[in-house]
């Protein structure tokens, strides 16, 4: 069984509302920090997809999130794709952590496109003696027509790299399968799917889901056992978890 998670760290900052780090007295950073790091290391995912995620810097405090997610929830292998980068100031983007070894690691902005800090990252992992590449992406949150271009991007970077099954988890900032829309043009593109593609599973805000923009679509080489939301409001994202098995 292949169980993974993804979730928005809003940078690692506590919600309603959501302060900039700097802003933050550094204790207060470090206790929401481990208290991310105590839900990933509850439910020990053999990969975490994440976003919003920030180096250290002084956007972030001087604080370097993802080195103490990794640490504290256990996790020996990072990849994290800087989207939005200015030496000493920020390094944010999105990120993957894993148990198992990362291997032929990329990762991309779409900065070309307005939304400066929005990107992916890719890296292949082994599981029951098989490979697939599983990808954590941010999507722009306001245009439609961006996301679709910021897809096709993906998807062209995709067919650059080995042919096996692909696993997309992150922030999709959509909240169903229109035609057109992010998770739509990926299941067909990549012949993906996830449980219940039309509504079930808000995930935004975490107060009060409404929104379902966090998504796990999965090869149909690979079959959902389980599929659900985690309850705890570590973000302003809730966290979504699956478990996956192999068919055949």
């Amino acid at each position: 069984m292949l169980r993974v998670l993804t979730l928005n760290i809003a940078h690692g900052v506590p919600t309603s509302p959501i302060p900039l780090p700097f802003l933050l007295p550094r204790r207060r950073l470090l206790e929401h920090l481990d208290r991310m790091a105590g839900l990933l290391a509850e439910r020990r995912a053999d990969v975490v997809a994440l976003q919003e995620v920030d180096r250290a810097g002084l956007f972030s405090g001087a604080v370097d999130p993802l080195e103490r997610l990794a640490h504290r929830a256990g996790y020996a292998h990072v990849l994290h794709g800087p989207h939005l980068h200015w030496p000493g100031v920020c390094a944010r983007g999105t990120a993957l952590l894993s148990l198992r070894p990362l291997h032929e690691p990329a990762w991309n902005s779409f900065e070309a496109d307005r939304a400066v800090d929005k990107g992916y990252v890719v890296a292949a992992v082994e599981d029951a003696g098989r490979w697939l590449d599983v990808v954590s992406v941010h999507l722009d949150s306001v245009s439609g027509r961006c996301r679709q271009r910021q897809v096709a991007r993906l998807l062209h970077a995709l067919s650059g790299r080995p042919a096996r099954p692909r696993l997309v988890l992150g922030d999709l900032n959509a909240p169903g399968s229109h035609p057109g829309e992010a998770p739509a043009q990926l299941i067909q593109a990549l012949a993906l799917h996830a449980p219940d593609v039309e509504g079930g599973l808000a995930t935004y805000p975490a107060s009060r889901p409404a929104q379902r923009l966090d998504w796990i679509l999965a090869p149909r080489e690979l079959r959902f056992h389980a599929q659900r939301t985690l309850p705890e409001p570590v973000s302003d994202h809730l966290a979504v978890e699956a478990e996956l098995e192999w068919l055949g």
